[in-house]
């Protein structure tokens, strides 16, 4: 398994993850599926800002991790949102802690200094890696999210890094 940066010719695969995700299930709260042409213009808009990775097996995306904007004010630009998605035969072998292991570092090299998660609840698997990576709960926001006719809740993970705190390894 290969753990590396995304380039543009994973997005085909990183959209059939995202989208079994969208379609399926409840750790994306999005309703429709994700174009190449949508997922195209994320990458650029993320491209030397906000790192995304990929676990490649053969030559098959296995999974990804990527990082987004928290909010738009300039206030929030050392903050950061945190995603991982992996493929449901590779679930439960460490791959999103791989993934993580490969983004975090990214994310602190390139100043971000506050992490966050939301994660739909319940998910035991994923908030046990998100601790895992010194994530904090820091809070649940009840009944946010209206996906194939419930109500979701949210919980959320809180990582900082101060300034002088050396990079993760």
């Amino acid at each position: 398994m290969l753990i590396r940066g995304a380039t543009e010719a994973d997005l085909p695969g990183i959209i059939e993850i995202e989208n079994r995700e969208i379609l399926e299930n409840f750790a994306h709260f999005g309703q429709a599926p994700t174009t190449l042409e949508e997922a195209r213009s994320a990458f650029e808009r993320a491209r030397g800002k906000y790192p995304w990775v990929v676990a490649e097996d053969d030559g098959a995306i296995a999974g990804f991790a990527r990082c987004s904007p928290w909010k738009a004010r300039e206030s929030y630009r050392l903050t950061t949102e945190v995603g991982v998605y992996v493929c449901p035969e590779w679930q439960g072998q460490g791959i999103g802690r791989k993934l993580y292991e490969k983004l975090f570092p990214a994310m602190r090299e390139g100043g971000f200094r506050t992490i966050l998660a939301g994660i739909a609840q319940p998910n035991p698997a994923s908030n046990r890696l998100h601790e895992a990576m010194g994530m904090k709960f820091v809070g649940e926001l009840p009944s946010v999210g209206f996906k194939q006719g419930i109500w979701i809740s949210v919980g959320y993970w809180a990582l900082h890094w101060s300034a002088d705190e050396q990079v993760m390894k």
